[in-house]
């Protein structure tokens, strides 16, 4: 399975529409901090948490993709920014492998008590070395590629024991 995550687009326009139709994924997360409703018409393609600039009250605070084992948060009640432990303990306790963040605008792939903590980055203002990002997970070769906004390959990853 092919799931698209991306995060922190912060009130941009149009972006989450057209990485969705570039990618064409199975699936696909939005991480929080879209600052959308809800049920915006970019929103209605992406499983989606609410972040901490997020108002609207229907968002949920986390999910569960079940059958890719990816437990999905935008961090902030995590305290992510510290520390990745509770984040990826909540994840266990769902039984998933991977635990899908946002928050931090950092790029980042860590194994955390043999959780994959992930964080695509921000797709609209990146703070790494990364530039503005999203990632895409497949499930079937357990492989992680960050790509660019202008959906250039920069990094891969091998997920899996």
């Amino acid at each position: 399975m092919k799931v698209l995550v991306i995060s922190d687009n912060h009130n941009e326009k149009n972006i989450l529409t057209e990485v969705y139709e570039t990618v064409k994924p199975d699936a696909a997360i939005h991480l929080g901090d879209s600052e959308f409703p809800y049920n915006d018409e970019e929103m209605t393609k992406f499983l989606r948490v609410r972040g901490n600039t997020d108002r609207d009250e229907d968002y949920p605070k986390e999910g569960l993709l079940e059958e890719t084992g990816m437990f999905y948060t935008h961090g902030h009640l995590y305290g992510i920014k510290a520390d990745r432990s509770t984040l990826t303990d909540r994840a266990a306790e769902t039984g998933a492998k991977y635990a899908l963040y946002g928050h931090s605008h950092v790029a980042k792939i860590e194994k955390i008590n043999g959780i994959y903590a992930i964080n695509p980055g921000s797709i609209t203002s990146s703070r790494n070395e990364y530039p503005e990002s999203y990632l895409v997970i497949d499930t079937d070769s357990e492989m992680a590629a960050y790509y660019s906004r202008k959906h250039k390959l920069m990094d891969e990853f091998k997920l899996g024991s």
